[in-house]
């Protein structure tokens, strides 16, 4: 008696074509390294945000943040970042129920851990407060990389929300600030108020100090507009008089500037 085995080739349809690829987007999502996110960011900033030191994935992981000056020319490498932020951490919380996933990111610099929340249709960052060095205003360029101010960023947020618009309201207040080019430390402490609803607006006040200064302006398509004057107490308006020259233009008893 002969017996014969008849073997059938295995099929690779289309079923099968479609659970591996799912398999794999899990698999890559999953296990989405962060340092694949390091030229993404830096190509959607021009470089002025950038990963340093990325670890871990965009799920559990650590980095800091590099800040730069918008730099001219075509050249795909981006120079050493300016100046850094201290270094962060963050893991994540899933929702099922409500599809929703929360970034939670320890840094010390913030009163309580950052929460940002994805949702299907929102995007919230909760109220909070950090504090950053004023030199990181350097990397705006211009009158603010001239000055090389010193002191302190105190940052507080309501809850800002991006649907189909950014919502919320930021505060930032400018404290003990300083300036080498400058005999008078400290120059005072500043206030800055943005409004985010269709546009961002911002307005800046003097807090306290010998330099006063006022100024408001807009956000467009991600570029800042402002327009402000300066002057100084009048027992202080000798010493200033090089500071207030470099800061704008003099116009009567004041000096107006824009960024």
């Amino acid at each position: 008696m002969n017996l014969q085995f008849q073997r059938d080739a295995f099929r690779f349809g289309w079923p099968s074509r479609i659970v591996l690829l799912l398999c794999v987007i899990v698999l890559t999502v999953a296990c989405f390294p962060l340092r694949w996110l390091s030229t993404g960011v830096a190509k959607m900033t021009k470089c002025q945000i950038v990963l340093l030191q990325p670890e871990g994935t965009i799920w559990s992981g650590s980095a800091q943040l590099g800040f730069s000056a918008i730099q001219a020319g075509t050249s795909e490498a981006c120079h050493s970042a300016q100046v850094g932020s201290e270094r962060f951490s963050w893991n994540t919380q899933f929702s099922v129920l409500d599809l929703t996933c929360k970034w939670i990111i320890q840094y010390v610099s913030a009163a309580r851990p950052l929460e940002l929340t994805v949702h299907p249709k929102a995007l919230k960052l909760s109220s909070n407060q950090i504090d950053l060095p004023a030199n990181l205003l350097e990397v705006m360029g211009g009158l603010m990389r001239s000055l090389h101010l010193r002191g302190k960023l105190a940052i507080r947020w309501d809850d800002l929300v991006l649907d189909s618009v950014l919502r919320g309201g930021v505060e930032i207040h400018f404290l003990n600030v300083s300036s080498p080019i400058s005999p008078v430390k400290p120059l005072g402490s500043y206030a800055l108020t943005l409004q985010m609803n269709q546009t961002l607006k911002l307005d800046v006040s003097t807090t306290n100090g010998p330099l006063l200064l006022t100024a408001n302006g807009i956000v467009e398509k991600g570029r800042l507009s402002l327009h402000g004057e300066a002057t100084a107490l009048p027992e202080s308006i000798d010493s200033l008089i090089g500071l207030l020259s470099i800061i704008g233009k003099k116009d009567g008893a004041v000096y107006r500037f824009k960024i």
